[in-house]
């Protein structure tokens, strides 16, 4: 818009008051002169207020508190040493002449009042978006004006009277707060000011509004670049038509300028024309079958804590997600500054704008005429997780109707609808078919929504490693509407600790977040294994992140994800080590582009093999090959299907395919008869889409093992007492154990540790020793164990007992515990096997490992020793019972949980 601007950003008088100023009336205190207090968090001024009389009576945040490991509970959020309370701001500001006027905030946090030459102008409670405060004429004066703020950080209450909370204002920025964007004094030449565009349904018109001081006829221009490319004059609504004009979309981001002028007055908004609409289960872009591959935006910034503004790292955080395939990004309950919105129209995103937890209707409502200015937001969701009662249903709807009156977007009521998908409190409510939900509330939110962020019953999350693709697909007929599966891949790596040298000097560094787990692993005896434990975690991930996007994929009647783990987000849970990436953006260990793009981009190959990966000499390799084709044009292409062992072709076949756009499609069905072998083979199951050059790729490993003999041993056993195990040591016979007894164990299972939690298992790590020397391994558990590990038991050693295992199961670096699930031991005379894995017959790679222990049970070498009190406190170590998952899809962290 067309106005002179005075910044008054900079040095402010600043006073504090511990209790939060509420009252309208103008307030009295100390002020002091404070260099750099506007725009900053308080936290930042820190050595700007070492020398304010207020400084001694600053009040810290009384949640804080700086944790270590090991813990062995439900881990804290982080929690920094932020200041609680309610800052004065005053500053003197000179006029030369009256005329329309504002005062423009770009941000404040938690809430504010504002008072212009003592006189009382507005509080405004939230957070969220920029507020311009006008001044009115009366109240202005030729020459010296002051303007004075109260800015408080204590805890906003919202809808129901409830905490508000989102990612800006809890954990690391739980009473955060100040003034954080510009402050300008804002001088208006003419009634322009502001505008809304929104495209049409059907893409062939564009209406426009303007909005002004008075009635006005305008002349509008629209520029490709430097060309002008319509023009004409209308009154304050209008509409162009699109002929012409190219769509925006993430694949093309096509922006234009429209210009709107009255006199030497004028508006500007870059623009582009599209439109995100439901279509039975699935979207369409711009009229396009789209599926939406969203990445879960945590807002972790690992070296300002805050959002910054510089562009430019918008700029370089969408181009890294593109070049993985993603095409979206929900914000998770929050708004970030603008430059996050221009960098996303400019390269091409889409967003889902997710307020904080409790937001009330009127910010609700800032939210929506902030984030309509830009092309990318297409999705609007009041919130993440929090219960649906009929209270808030009400207030869902009250929102809804915000948005589909002042938007071309679309409405997703709640981010996993906890009362009406899961976690219903209503029992007399429950349908159990096709499975426990409440059809009252869903008919009710049917009513006004557009989609749904779904739970999808933890298949994609919490127990992504079982999910059962057609089950959640058959369940459309409960939702009706398209869903996007919320956060998918809640799976944890162990701590990278090479990145704790780039935390220094920064406030997240202060913290123990690495110097505790260093010091953990150095008690445990395991600190020069940190390096591979990250190594082998990252390799296991990677796997089962793969797994999980391709079963998401496999769901006929799903339209889309947001993935959990784009980065490493260490503010929840003090440590957060769920991402393909590191929070520097870096992939991690193993994983590339390549890799990632075989099952996040909008043509993708797919396999239903499931966890079986481990087949016999001579079996059958039963299973399809699926496409789920996006941004193709239908017609025929070929799929050329290969089987490989080593470099050795197996199998291969190439056939004559229809592609069809937006549909998941069978294109094969495989019967292969594979190879005798003599020994075990990797092999490569790989799957290309060909229509003249390659279109997409896609691979999967498999095992194959010769079938093995029992050759049979004495003195093997599926467990003991530890009487028994002594007596042996007594006579000197040499003992093989398949199972865990007499040594305390935990149990295994291929679903690696929760991101986040204290328990579970991060990695893997396969020594070299002779029992495995002709099992196909690269020095951890990929696919060729899960069945193993499937109803297996790690056993548990003590700290003041020799470490050397064959199998090492490796737990989470928040409580790590010394864990084995194949190892050899000498006691005396004796030699003691144990394997505690699940060595079941039907397994052909259970069975060749069982066929190899017991052969080498008559081979000699040096193992490690242990002495029979050893080996007594390696049967009597006490064994803690893991916390159990009881966070599903709502976080015990939270101030809007509880």
């Amino acid at each position: 818009m067309s106005y002179e601007k005075t910044s008054l950003n900079g040095r402010w008088n600043m006073g504090y008051s511990e209790e939060e100023y509420t009252s309208s009336v103008f307030p009295e205190f100390c002020a002091t002169p404070i260099d750099g207090a506007v725009p900053a968090y308080f936290e930042d001024l820190t050595d700007k207020f070492r020398n304010a009389p207020f400084f001694d009576k600053l009040r810290i945040n009384p949640e804080y508190k700086n944790y270590e490991y090991p813990m062995s509970d439900y881990p804290p959020d982080m929690v920094l040493p932020n200041y609680v309370g309610n800052f004065f701001y005053e500053k003197e500001f000179e006029l030369s002449e009256l005329r329309d006027a504002e005062l423009y905030f770009e941000g404040v946090q938690n809430a504010a009042s504002v008072w212009l030459n003592s006189r009382f102008l507005v509080r405004r409670e939230g957070y969220s978006t920029p507020f311009s405060v006008k001044i009115p004429k009366d109240l202005m004066m030729i020459g010296k004006n002051t303007l004075t703020l109260s800015v408080s950080n204590h805890t906003l209450f919202g809808f129901g009277g409830q905490p508000v909370s989102g990612i800006t204002s809890r954990a690391a920025s739980l009473y955060s707060g100040g003034v954080t964007g510009d402050v300008e004094l804002r001088l208006f030449k003419g009634p322009l000011r502001s505008l809304s565009i929104l495209v049409s349904e059907d893409l062939e018109n564009v209406f426009v509004t303007v909005n002004a001081t008075e009635e006005c006829d305008v002349e509008w221009k629209i520029f490709d670049g430097k060309t002008l490319v319509k023009q004409g004059k209308s009154k304050q609504k209008f509409a162009f038509d699109t002929k012409n004009l190219e769509f925006w979309s993430p694949e093309s981001p096509k922006l234009y300028k429209l210009l709107i002028s009255v006199g030497e007055d004028f508006l500007e908004r870059r623009f582009g024309i599209r439109r995100l609409l439901p279509d039975g289960a699935h979207f369409r872009l711009n009229g396009e079958p789209y599926y939406l591959r969203g990445i879960c935006e945590h807002c972790y910034y690992p070296l300002t804590v805050h959002p910054t503004r510089d562009k430019a790292f918008y700029v370089n955080v969408i181009s890294k997600l593109k070049e993985l395939g993603f095409n979206f990004i929900r914000l998770h309950t929050h708004i970030p500054p603008k430059e996050y919105f221009e960098a996303a129209d400019e390269l091409g995103m889409l967003f889902q704008a997710e307020c904080p937890n409790n937001t009330t209707l009127e910010e609700w409502r800032d939210i929506v005429d902030f984030c309509c200015n830009y092309t990318s937001v297409v999705i609007y969701c009041c919130g993440n997780e929090l219960q649906i009662d009929d209270l808030r249903a009400e207030h869902l709807r009250a929102s809804a109707e915000v948005v589909h009156s002042k938007t071309d977007g679309l409405f997703s009521p709640m981010s996993a609808m906890r009362g009406v998908e899961y976690g219903i409190i209503e029992e007399k409510q429950v349908v159990f078919t096709p499975f426990r939900h409440n059809p009252k509330r869903f008919a009710y939110l049917s009513e006004f929504s557009d989609l749904y962020n779904s739970f999808s019953n933890e298949h994609f999350s919490y127990k992504s490693t079982d999910a059962d693709p057609k089950l959640i697909s058959d369940q459309h007929s409960v939702y009706g509407k398209p869903r996007v599966t919320h956060e998918i891949c809640i799976d944890g790596c162990f701590a990278d600790l090479s990145l704790e040298k780039r935390y220094e000097n920064t406030r997240i560094g202060k913290t123990a977040l690495f110097s505790s787990v260093r010091r953990h692993l150095t008690e445990k005896g395991v600190i020069d294994k940190a390096e591979l434990y990250f190594k082998n975690s990252s390799e296991w991930q990677r796997r089962l992140r793969k797994y999980c996007f391709e079963a998401v994929r496999r769901c006929e009647n799903m339209a889309g994800y947001d993935f959990l783990g784009p980065i490493d987000t260490h503010w929840h849970t003090f440590g957060y080590d769920v991402g393909m990436m590191n929070e520097f953006y870096e992939l991690k260990p193993g994983e590339t582009a390549e890799n990632v793009l075989r099952y996040n981009s909008p043509t993708v190959l797919l396999c239903d093999l499931g966890k079986r990966r481990n087949y016999a000499s001579g079996d059958s390799l039963k299973c399809n090959i699926y496409a789920s084709c996006y941004g193709i044009t239908d017609g025929s292409a070929d799929v050329l299907i290969t089987l490989k062992a080593g470099d050795e072709l197996v199998y291969e076949d190439i056939r004559r395919v229809r592609l069809e756009n937006g549909r998941l499609l069978n294109l094969a069905e495989l019967d292969i008869q594979l190879p005798e072998t003599q020994k075990p083979l990797e092999i490569k199951l790989s799957s290309k889409l060909l229509r003249g050059e390659s279109i997409c790729e896609n691979e999967w490993e498999l095992y194959l093992f010769p079938k093995a003999e029992n050759t049979g041993a004495e003195n093997t056993f599926t467990s003991m007492t530890e009487e028994a195990l002594l007596h042996a040591i007594d006579e000197g016979r040499d003992v093989v154990l398949f199972g865990s007894l007499p040594f305390k164990s935990l149990p295994t299972s291929f679903r690696m540790s929760l991101a986040g939690r204290t328990s579970g298992f991060t990695a893997t790590v396969v020594s070299d020793h002779p029992i495995l020397s002709d099992f196909p391994h690269d020095g951890f558990c990929g696919w060729q164990f899960s069945s193993m590990f499937e109803g297996g038991e790690a056993v548990v050693f003590p700290d003041d007992v020799p470490f050397d295992p064959i199998i090492e199961v490796v737990t989470t670096h928040k409580n790590f515990v010394r864990e084995s699930a194949l190892f050899e031991i000498e006691c005396e005379r004796s030699r003691i096997i144990v394997c505690s894995l699940n060595l079941n017959e039907s397994d052909p790679a259970a069975s060749w490992l069982m066929n190899k222990i017991l052969s080498y049970c008559s081979k000699k070498r040096d193992i490690t020793k242990l002495t029979r009190e050893q080996l007594i406190r390696l049967m009597r170590v006490e064994v803690d019972k893991p916390e159990a998952n009881t966070n599903l899809a709502q976080n015990k962290n939270d101030i809007t949980a509880k």
